[in-house]
């Protein structure tokens, strides 16, 4: 008898188990319907704290935020860490049709983003994109701010070529996936979603419950820090 109420105890604690197992094999992470891209994040997909930075590489202010957070990477991915923190960049051609400074920027540089992202190489490529965008227009003063000289010159290759060599992209998958008409539906479809959540200008912030448009180009990385913390749950 007590053999037997040994064996039916050892039968649920079994069955417990194998529910357990399947129940936590099925679940998914908590933040994985919500990310647009899981190769533009940096942290836990289960992080209790979701930080979405919506962005465009023609936009000058974005990149400033861009730029400070390349700058100060160790710093920036500790914290992530420290406070459980997803972090997602969302690229998107937003000035494309809202702007008459290069919007064909606008364009090139989210379709890049995007190809590079589908050979999980976005990261090298956004860092890529922001260094040269600095090194060679931002940091002479050309097209950094509202009045600031133009850029002009720019073509397609700077993209296509210059950033995504930089990268270290497999040149024939990342060409056959930006001359493809699905690449261009899915950055205007991820335009379009942006237009829906962006209350304002870009760089828009969305940090838990938290939302913050703009960044001033004069700002140094303790800026960053309090945008970081601003919408942090404790």
């Amino acid at each position: 008898m007590k053999k037997g109420i040994r064996i039916g105890i050892l039968v649920v604690l079994v069955g417990i188990f194998v529910v357990l197992l399947v129940s936590s094999a099925n679940s998914k992470p908590k933040n994985e319907e919500k990310v647009w891209d899981a190769n533009t994040t940096i942290g836990d997909m289960n992080a209790k704290n979701y930080y979405v930075f919506y962005t465009d590489l023609a936009c000058p202010y974005c990149d400033v935020w861009s730029r400070l957070t390349i700058e100060n990477k160790d710093d920036f991915k500790d914290y992530l860490d420290k406070n459980h923190i997803l972090y997602e960049v969302r690229v998107t051609e937003f000035l494309y049709e809202n702007s008459d400074h290069r919007p064909e920027m606008s364009r090139w540089s989210a379709k890049g983003a995007y190809c590079a992202a589908k050979q999980n190489k976005f990261w090298e490529y956004y860092e890529a994109g922001i260094k040269s965008l600095w090194e060679d227009y931002h940091s002479k003063g050309i097209g950094n701010a509202k009045g600031s000289p133009a850029i002009s010159g720019m073509t397609e290759t700077y993209w296509t070529e210059n950033v995504a060599k930089k990268a270290g992209v497999n040149a024939d998958e990342f060409k056959s996936c930006y001359n493809s008409e699905d690449t261009l539906a899915q950055v205007k479809k991820n335009t379009e979603k942006a237009y829906k959540a962006v209350q304002s200008g870009l760089p828009y912030f969305v940090f838990n419950t938290w939302t913050q448009s703009g960044f001033d180009p004069s700002w140094d990385y303790n800026y960053v820090k309090q945008y970081l913390s601003a919408g942090l749950k404790k």
